[in-house]
């Protein structure tokens, strides 16, 4: 089976106890899931969703020759995320570690035909609880995984960041040593992580991004007050959970969400602003095959270890932002009084 991919060009897949896990209802059900919360309606060209996400982690694990159970995990890794993706880590100011969805997984994959699938392919369906099981899938930041090198790809190409064919480029780069993924070029390194910092700074880490999952927080956090919809409507699509919260009639929620659309944006703005949100400080620091051993790419240049480390550091102090929603009132009125 081929599907068309923004990254890669085009992903085939053949294996067919992935092609059985594709077709299962969790992982279908992140076909309804975008991939950036809140930031969908405010760049709506900017497309992805977490099936596609999941298709492009199996992609990068078959190319580094992982076994067939870990790229079985590369399309169950988000099978647990809520709608609206990490929203919900806003909600349950979970905002610096963003796992809620991982607290979530075992009762989604156990109830449903995932381990029936993975039994009659031969497969421990216990394997899948743990997804630090799977090194190259999954591993903590600064470290490269498939998880965090997919979204990176596609990211900054829907973003601009990259094109399509240095993304083909930074892949040749890529090897596996003892079952992680690494660099075999300093250069490559480094642009791969300055490109990963620019995506950081201008969707990821943004004042604007930060603000509008506070702001889609606290639409469902009035929701969930009024009884609008209960935790287990998280599990609807972004679309089914948008239309129960605007039906509700609720100037609570439905101001919120009015406020997420192309014309909003945000700065920080500690002399004048409407609220103070954290963000989540994210850079990668490579794992560099140099002169015959393994270094850290800050360890090889400081010049990206200083431009990191000051990134990280100003990020980690959070954003007193400034909303601009399109019309001022909205936010002077309702919210910011």
């Amino acid at each position: 089976m081929k599907f068309p991919d923004p990254a890669y060009g085009e992903i085939e897949i053949s294996e067919p106890v992935l092609l059985e896990v594709i077709m299962s209802n969790p992982v279908q059900r992140l076909k309804g899931l975008n991939q950036y919360g809140s930031w969908q309606f405010i760049l709506p060209k900017v497309k992805s969703s977490r099936f596609e996400h999941s298709l492009g982690v199996c992609f990068l694990l078959k190319s580094l020759e992982a076994s067939v159970e870990e790229q079985t995990a590369g399309l169950l890794h988000d099978i647990s995320h809520t709608a609206f993706s990490h929203v919900v880590d806003y909600l349950y100011r979970q905002i610096e570690r963003q796992e809620h969805h991982e607290s979530l997984f075992q009762q989604m994959f156990m109830n449903s035909q995932l381990p029936r699938i993975a039994q009659a392919n031969g497969m421990k369906p216990e394997i899948f609880l743990e997804m630090g099981n799977f090194s190259l899938l999954d591993r903590p930041l600064p470290d490269l995984c498939a998880d965090r090198l997919d979204y990176f790809f596609r990211d900054s190409v829907l973003l601009g960041v990259c094109t399509r064919e240095q993304i083909h480029n930074f892949l040749k780069y890529l090897t596996k040593e003892e079952n992680e993924i690494m660099v075999v070029d300093t250069m490559a390194a480094k642009k791969m992580a300055l490109a990963y910092m620019e995506c950081s700074k201008k969707l990821w880490a943004s004042p604007t991004h930060a603000a509008s999952h506070k702001i889609m927080a606290d639409a469902i956090r009035h929701a969930m007050i009024s009884r609008v919809v209960s935790k287990e409507d998280f599990f609807l699509t972004d679309h089914e959970l948008c239309s129960k919260m605007r039906s509700s009639g609720n100037t609570e929620v439905t101001t919120r969400l009015d406020m997420m659309n192309p014309r909003f944006f945000a700065v920080h703005s500690p002399q004048k602003y409407d609220f103070f949100v954290k963000a989540k400080p994210i850079c990668i620091d490579p794992k560099v095959l140099h002169t015959g051993a393994v270094s850290r790419l800050s360890e090889i240049d400081p010049e990206y270890k200083g431009r990191m480390e000051g990134f990280v550091s100003r990020v980690s102090q959070g954003y007193y932002v400034k909303v601009f929603p399109g019309e001022k009132s909205w936010s002077e009125k309702y919210l910011f009084k």
